[in-house]
């Protein structure tokens, strides 16, 4: 199992087909990176931010996403198979002939451009009562 435990980094590169299995990434901002045809598997990552991102014909499946913010991503051609995002945001984001199957978005913040991808599948949307941290995540990156 490869574990990193990366604290407020950013990372700016480009990935091409690449396999990654049992990552866990916990406060770290990814900044304008491009991951192409890639499979990212049982992987965690908390309070990650992903901005300006493209995720082009890439398969994550069976991934757990917490408390992480999606902003000016573009999703082209990926597949979500059995993701678990809990507290997530997805700003500006581009959905292209994308799908997402039996994944579970628990107090996320979705957007209408989502929607198509939601839709089919056997996707769980759920809202509970808790308060959104997302903004926290901003103010705790600002401050490091």
């Amino acid at each position: 199992m490869i574990t990193q435990a990366i604290e407020k980094t950013q990372f700016v590169s480009s990935e091409f087909y690449q396999m990654v299995k049992d990552e866990t990434l916990d406060s770290v901002v990814i900044s304008s990176q491009t991951l192409a045809g890639s499979r990212i598997l049982m992987s965690t990552y908390r309070q990650v931010v992903f901005s300006d991102c493209v995720f082009y014909a890439c398969d994550f499946d069976n991934i757990r996403f917490e408390n992480c913010i999606f902003e000016n991503c573009s999703f082209e051609f990926s597949h979500f198979k059995k993701c678990h995002f809990k507290n997530c945001s997805f700003s500006d984001c581009n959905w292209v002939a994308s799908t997402s199957v039996k994944s579970i978005y628990e107090d996320c913040e979705l957007y209408p451009s989502q929607d198509h991808v939601l839709i089919r599948g056997q996707n769980e949307i759920l809202y509970s009562n808790s308060q959104d941290h997302t903004t926290d995540i901003y103010i705790q990156l600002a401050a490091a």
